[in-house]
């Protein structure tokens, strides 16, 4: 026989895993704020950790992954003279197989770091991969976690001071 404290603890995690694919089927849309905060986290991300180059005056840097499914997610931001920023996410391969590419984001940014013009995306699970990466982790698992929080008092104490026996 199940105990009561059991059913509830499997009820409750079936409770959370039906959320977590609520939430994948039915996702929360962003807005362009939204997108505008996670391009400039994107674009930091791959200044630190792309390859880059130089073409006359224009800086560019190149962050690559492989996808399981085939093919790479690129991810590249491009610095111009006149203080314009360019960041675009692309596949190619996989599904785009015979596409030069297929493109996720593309967006220009001011030297304000607000996006000139409209920028341009595609809802999909590469943003939510990507956002992983950036988020800490806390963020990342945030369908099991509320929210953080400073707890009061130690979760562990010290163990009572007591000579150690030989």
């Amino acid at each position: 026989m199940i105990s009561r404290v059991e059913l509830r603890r499997i009820s409750q995690e079936w409770r959370t895993r039906l959320q977590r694919v609520q939430q994948i089927l039915q996702p929360s849309e962003w807005g362009v704020d939204d997108w505008n905060r996670f391009a400039r986290a994107l674009s930091q991300m791959v200044r630190a950790h792309g390859s880059t180059w130089t073409e006359g005056e224009t800086t560019y840097w190149d962050v690559r992954w492989t996808l399981q499914d085939g093919g790479e997610l690129i991810c590249q931001a491009e610095d111009g003279t006149d203080g314009r920023k360019t960041l675009v996410v692309a596949q190619t391969g996989g599904f785009a197989e015979g596409l030069d590419n297929y493109t996720w984001f593309y967006g220009e940014f001011g030297q304000t770091g607000d996006f000139l013009g409209n920028p341009y995306w595609v809802d999909g699970t590469w943003k939510e991969a990507l956002a992983m990466m950036l988020l800490p982790q806390q963020a990342g698992a945030g369908f099991y976690l509320g929210g953080g929080g400073v707890t009061a008092a130690p979760m562990l104490t010290a163990p009572p001071n007591t000579p150690q026996q030989a």
